[in-house]
């Protein structure tokens, strides 16, 4: 190919293509660069290990309290369980539902125990439902 008879060829034709081709690298650059802080900042879903981590090695199952037994009353329980790095439920904090069940989801649920990690601590969400007028079931 070349230059056509009778045309010159610009002395910047060949220049244009090095300047263009340090924009894609420089737009490149940025995209990586953005794609690398955007991997820090959003976290990944736990992998099956942590996962593993956030069930309870020890499950205290709440206990039906008698009076709301007796009256027929079920109803759902959601707590935010905050665990220490030694596997020690350290608190938990009512998120919603029946608040007649809370005292009894509370003390059940600081009683568990789960895998230690010995570096931070961690949050898990659990729901308790109780179902009249016998059936207690916990998730996890």
């Amino acid at each position: 190919m070349g230059v056509p008879r009778g045309k010159r060829a610009s002395p910047m034709a060949g220049k244009v293509f090095v300047v263009m081709d340090s924009y894609v690298r420089r737009g490149m650059l940025r995209f990586a660069v953005y794609f690398a802080l955007l991997a820090v900042i959003i976290p990944l879903p736990l992998s099956s290990q942590e996962n593993e981590a956030l069930k309870p090695l020890k499950k205290v199952i709440p206990v039906y309290p008698e009076v709301l037994k007796h009256a027929g009353i079920s109803g759902t329980v959601r707590v935010r369980v905050l665990i220490g790095p030694d596997g020690i439920v350290k608190d938990v904090e009512a998120r919603g539902g029946g608040a007649v069940f809370i005292d009894a989801v509370a003390k059940a649920v600081k009683q568990w125990r789960y895998l230690p990690t010995g570096e931070h601590q961690r949050v898990s969400e659990v729901t308790v439902s109780f179902e009249c007028c016998n059936t207690v079931t916990t998730i996890p």
